[in-house]
């Protein structure tokens, strides 16, 4: 009988319960038992080289190598030689880190939502890897961010999750920077989602976004399921009340037209599935956000 792969609960890797956010770097890492856990976890390999293996593929890994290991992924590490790295562990949910403006990026869609997702389906390919000068800069963030969590200096929560935005950025800038939508499959996914963070107010429709992903639309389907759980076109009208939901908690602005910035043509429609998204209409959305 298969043995189940260890859990590590983020009561053992955080020091705080509210605040799961965590750097270890593990010099010339050791081959590893197959394991999973509570918390997302970014790996930067700093040297040497090994293999990474989940319950899908196995895959060499090298210095600049970066890869998104997601919540309950089992995984493990084999054949290490000299191999050094730095696990950043969180959870993006309890940490309430701002990725509005970050979603319009393809590089961070690739690396952060689609390739953890992808990965537990099929091997992939196009994997981020840095150059010797991006890698240097990771680095250094990273020091800077475990600086700030062992310190703990008045106001280093702030810090550091500054620090891991800023982590996040530059790594979905260099997932971006010299691959192309049309020479791998994840960043077109990733591609396809940043276009529908900044364009969601317009016409989107399933015809147009398959040929943008380079997709049959029974292809674009079945990546969305995988990868969101949904539709494209559910996936639309979510991120539509994501951004309307903004603009009722943020804006000084009339439900009717906060509807109709975001892209919908019917306030009733707007207000049936802002309900189905949210549980609540929008008019007790903004009297709860807005304590009225």
């Amino acid at each position: 009988m298969r043995n189940e792969p260890r859990m590590i609960a983020a009561a053992a890797v955080f020091p705080e319960r509210r605040f799961p956010l965590a750097v270890i770097e593990q010099q010339r890492h050791a081959p590893t038992t197959i394991h999973h856990h509570e918390f997302q976890e970014l790996v930067v390999i700093l040297a040497g080289q090994g293999r990474h293996i989940t319950d899908r593929e196995t895959h060499l890994i090298a210095a600049g190598d970066v890869f998104m290991i997601g919540r309950t992924e089992a995984h493990a590490y084999a054949d290490t030689r000299d191999l050094s790295l730095v696990n950043i562990l969180f959870d993006l949910r309890r940490l309430h880190i701002p990725l509005a403006d970050v979603g319009g990026i393809s590089g961070y869609q690739a690396l952060f939502r689609v390739e953890p997702k992808l990965r537990r389906h099929a091997p992939l390919q196009g994997r981020l890897r840095l150059t010797a000068d991006e890698l240097a800069n990771a680095a250094r963030i990273i020091t800077r961010l475990r600086t700030e969590l062992a310190r703990r200096h008045p106001g280093y929560r702030f810090a550091a999750c500054a620090g891991l935005m800023e982590l996040i950025l530059f790594l979905s800038r260099c997932y971006s920077r010299d691959q192309t939508p049309e020479s791998n499959a994840i960043l077109r996914i990733g591609h396809l989602l940043s276009h529908i963070e900044k364009h969601f107010a317009e016409p989107l429709r399933v015809p147009q976004l398959a040929r943008m992903a380079r997709l049959s639309e029974s292809s674009l389907l079945r990546a969305f399921r995988t990868v969101l759980g949904t539709t494209p076109l559910d996936h639309v009208i979510r991120v539509r009340i994501a951004k309307a939901s903004e603009l009722l908690r943020h804006d000084d602005i009339r439900i009717t037209e906060a509807a109709f910035q975001c892209g919908f043509q019917d306030s009733n429609y707007f207000a049936r599935q802002f309900r189905k998204v949210t549980g609540r209409t929008p008019r007790q959305f903004r009297r709860d956000t807005h304590g009225l």
